[in-house]
């Protein structure tokens, strides 16, 4: 009896590391658009790169677990120094250089199936934002999935108020102030090992 604990034991262990694991090389180049009281702007930040590791076969990716994007806030960019001075002091860049987007389990086989519509209906992927100290969940709307047996790339797309993560707009002469709402889109890229 207790050889046979032990060789079920010895198979299982076996079988639970025979489970190849895939690892993904992940990237992303996010812009963002707002508007001020004289005219539009827009900016650009590539997130840090990443790695996602799951369970996997050569036919399914399986689950990845509790990713983490980061986006240093020095590296937000405007084309102005000027405003881009106001908008890292907006963000507390000193106390809080990062922002993080932070994700549950991906069954990133079931997530595929949803990203991919056939109309043209964009899919959704929920995550919570994470700025300075305050979280908030986000549903971000997606197009333009492209899966080869390469790569995966995809954009998001959602918008997000200053307000509701209490940060004041940045303002100049007290008269031309940055809209509340801000306008975001992630290109996001993940390559196969």
């Amino acid at each position: 009896m207790r050889y046979k604990i032990l060789a079920s034991m010895t198979m299982f262990l076996f079988l639970a590391t025979a489970v190849p694991a895939m690892t993904l090389d992940g990237s992303c180049n996010i812009r963002f658009f707002g508007q001020s009281t004289l005219h539009g702007f827009e900016g650009q930040v590539a997130c840090q790169p990443f790695t996602l590791s799951s369970e996997g076969d050569a036919e399914k990716i399986g689950i990845i677990r509790q990713p983490v994007i980061k986006v240093l806030v020095g590296e937000m960019d405007t084309d102005n120094s000027g405003r881009d001075k106001k908008m890292h002091a907006m963000f507390e860049q000193d106390k809080y250089p990062q922002i993080q987007g932070l994700f549950a389990d991906l069954d990133a086989d079931v997530l595929l199936q949803q990203l991919q519509t056939e109309d043209e209906t964009p899919g959704q992927l929920e995550f919570d934002l994470k700025i300075r100290e305050i979280k908030q969940r986000v549903q971000a709307a997606t197009r333009d999935l492209i899966v080869t047996a390469e790569q995966i790339s995809f954009t998001m797309e959602f918008t997000l108020s200053l307000t509701s993560f209490q940060l004041q707009a940045p303002s100049v002469l007290g008269f031309i102030k940055v809209d509340d709402q801000v306008q975001l889109e992630a290109r996001v890229f993940l390559r196969r090992h």
